[in-house]
């Protein structure tokens, strides 16, 4: 049997309807966009009869794309509707791992099954400690090893090790924080970094368990001190082009988005391009965070706050 795209072909004007995108956008001409919401910047022209569009805030896609964003469904939910709707089956062969991809994951889980839960004394808790002022914070779903390779100096080092899942609640990543045996970063470059393999959209560092309200940055650090200022659980996305792509749980109804504050302006971008993701594609209510000091993200101003608490006391 063909792919489901072969199916689907020459058939999307019926099929987004069904598949939850309003009729009114299936147009070849300008007008609103229904995954940003912008007025005039959108069009359906259905190239080559597979359900494409432009758009000059989200750029383009096929129908796929087009449903997917649009109701924030997973490729594969989209397609099984699609097999419904048209009366036929959705087998696929799945794509089988490169010999590269299976060493990565070989890799990744050799470096988990070594890691442990953080002891009091150890690198990570002393890491942790100094960045959260002396705190002692929910940690459970970080772990340490006591050794892991770097590339750049050929050394084993200490480490902060944590994971990264995928929307679709599979583990598809480790972040590895370098650490020295006193509990600093290590000097090598990057101190901070995932091991080779993919990122996909979508993913984070689930810190805590998802909640109704809860909350997302960048960094494991950031997220932590947001968690501790506003009793809520918060995940670390990695990074700022993440943050933009994350995809909320179907727990969460409410979103803060604790976005840095760059003196560039890319973490506040990074951060409103989520809330808009989140409110127009999701349905989700989205509020953004910035910390009042240019430069700054939640860690630096809440370190700032337990400084000016102790000095004022």
């Amino acid at each position: 049997m063909g792919h489901i795209g072969d199916v689907a072909q020459g058939n999307w004007k019926s099929l987004l309807p069904a598949l939850g995108v309003d009729s009114k956008f299936l147009v070849n001409k300008h007008g609103p966009c229904p995954i940003c919401g912008g007025d005039d910047r959108f069009r359906w022209d259905d190239q080559n009869s597979k359900g494409g569009y432009i758009c000059s805030q989200c750029g383009g896609g096929d129908g796929f794309d087009l449903a997917c964003k649009v109701t924030g469904k997973s490729f594969r939910e989209v397609s099984d509707n699609i097999a419904k709707v048209m009366g036929t089956s959705n087998s696929f062969e799945r794509k089988q791992p490169s010999d590269e991809e299976s060493r990565q994951r070989e890799r990744m889980k050799q470096v988990w099954n070594a890691t442990t839960p953080i002891a009091d004394i150890s690198p990570a808790a002393k890491y942790l400690r100094a960045r959260m002022g002396g705190s002692r914070p929910f940690v459970n779903y970080v772990r340490e090893a006591s050794r892991v390779f770097h590339s750049e100096d050929q050394q084993f080092h200490p480490a902060m090790v944590a994971k990264v899942i995928g929307y679709n609640d599979v583990a598809i990543n480790l972040h590895i924080t370098y650490l020295t045996r006193d509990g600093r970063k290590a000097n090598v470059s990057p101190a901070k970094k995932v091991m080779p393999g993919k990122l996909p959209d979508g993913c984070a560092i689930r810190l805590m368990p998802a909640a109704e309200v809860m909350g997302v940055a960048e960094g494991i650090e950031t997220a932590i001190s947001a968690s501790l200022m506003f009793d809520m659980p918060v995940w670390a996305c990695v990074n700022g082009n993440l943050l933009a792509k994350w995809r909320p749980p179907d727990e969460a109804h409410e979103v803060f988005i604790f976005g840095d504050n760059d003196e560039n302006c890319t973490g506040q971008a990074r951060a409103y391009e989520l809330a808009n993701r989140l409110i127009v594609q999701f349905k989700r209510k989205a509020t953004v965070m910035i910390p009042p000091t240019l430069g700054d993200d939640w860690n630096d101003h809440f370190l700032r706050q337990i400084r000016a608490a102790r000095t004022a006391g």
